[in-house]
């Protein structure tokens, strides 16, 4: 019988603020654990929320071999690592200040609206235990920042919002960022009506994209990809990674929830447009004749499922104007309510995005739509990716390609 336990503690500060007041401060200490057993082909789990005997949880996990639920297990060699990247992002006695600091100076520089939102600062520690003797253990702090902007005059719920993940705290960076997009608000321009660069946060168009890499999905023969793993289907600039470098992804687990580890921490699901690996756990590779690609997750109570932890666009290059210059541009921050046909044609609802040109924001366009296909967006008329466009402050990735924008009104 093999056995693996995977453990999860966090430690949050979080302080949030309503209307440009801060209401709370909530300090949380959580934990979450998971025993899996495995035994003639099978598995059985139990998990628990908080301080548990894992020894009991162990028994539990054993009786529930008896559910007989198919799992493949293979023996695993002796290996043990810790990456600890934890660090005192804002110190404990200063953290009040700083945050109720921040809030303030939101609030000032922006009369014109409503702000509301949470500050975040997080330590995690994950660990991983295996009975053949795999002893991992990934530590890191992170600060997280997020705000919603309602107009004083608008009759929204919200009508912009700005979030920023790192592992420092530069509040000079967020008050600027803050207030150079809500400047931009207040300020109208008109929508372009030829073809534009558009370019928008990365997970905005991958999560049209991820679902066809599931491999059950691929190969059941209902992902838009049939048929093209380990060939060319994207433009070779376009690169596709679950990147578990902790030095890269403040926050992000080195191993996945299974306990594999990447080279390099990196499993490439596109590589220079081509498809190089599926979505999988042990289970489906081995059940689909795959190769695994160490994307599982760990549901604390459940047999291991797909995750996409770290999963992003490769960077081409290291702001937008070295892929645009000078060029007018949209920059899209909120669209949401889109889909995708199983031919890969895309209907992209924009809510929120700002006409950009010679590095800076210009003004709010109005409502829009981009259509395209999924194919042209990342093949043909895809420019690239980068890190720096108009935020300054956090760790952002953007995606530049190609598209005429449709006036909804």
């Amino acid at each position: 019988m093999k056995k693996q336990t995977y453990t999860v503690k966090r430690h949050e500060s979080c302080m949030n603020f309503t209307a440009g007041a801060v209401d709370s401060l909530r300090i949380k200490n959580g934990v979450a654990t998971t025993v899996r057993v495995y035994d003639q082909g099978y598995i059985g789990v139990s998990g628990a929320s908080g301080d548990c005997d894992v020894a009991e949880l162990e028994n539990k996990a054993v009786g529930a071999l008896s559910n007989k639920v198919p799992y493949p297990c293979e023996k695993s060699a002796p290996a043990k690592m810790c990456i600890d990247k934890r660090k005192e992002i804002i110190k404990k006695s200063e953290l009040v200040g700083k945050c109720r600091a921040l809030v303030a100076e939101l609030v000032a520089q922006n009369p014109d609206f409503i702000l509301s939102g949470k500050l975040d600062v997080t330590d995690k520690v994950t660990k991983f235990e295996d009975s053949d003797g795999v002893e991992y253990e990934s530590c890191s702090s992170f600060f997280s920042a997020y705000c919603v902007a309602k107009h004083k005059d608008s009759s929204n719920i919200m009508d912009e919002v700005y979030g920023v993940t790192d592992d420092r705290f530069e509040p000079e960076k967020i008050a600027h960022d803050v207030k150079k997009l809500l400047d931009a608000f207040l300020a109208k321009a008109d929508l372009p009506d030829e073809e534009k660069p558009v370019f928008i946060t990365d997970e905005s168009v991958v999560e049209y994209l991820v679902g066809a890499f599931v491999a059950e999905r691929y190969c059941s023969g209902t992902s838009i990809l049939k048929d093209k793993l380990g060939k060319k289907a994207f433009s070779e600039k376009f690169t596709l990674v679950c990147d578990r470098d902790p030095d890269d992804n403040p926050g992000v687990t080195f191993f996945d929830g299974e306990g594999v580890v990447n080279d390099g921490f990196k499993a490439y699901l596109v590589k220079k447009g081509v498809i190089e690996n599926l979505l999988t756990t042990k289970k489906s590779a081995a059940t689909l004749k795959v190769k695994n690609s160490g994307t599982a997750a760990s549901p604390y109570a459940g047999v291991p499922s797909l995750g996409a932890e770290g999963l992003k666009v490769e960077k081409t290059a290291e702001d937008v104007l070295a892929l645009i210059g000078n060029k007018k541009a949209v920059y899209v921050t909120t669209a949401s309510g889109g889909d995708m046909t199983p031919t890969g044609e895309i209907g992209l609802p924009v809510q929120c995005a700002y006409l950009f040109e010679n590095g800076k924001l210009v003004g709010k366009l109005p409502e829009f739509s981009i259509s395209c296909n999924v194919f042209d967006m990342l093949g043909d008329d895809y420019i690239g990716a980068c890190d720096k466009c108009v935020n300054e402050a956090g760790r952002n990735r953007y995606l530049v390609f190609r598209a005429k924008a449709v006036n909804k009104q």
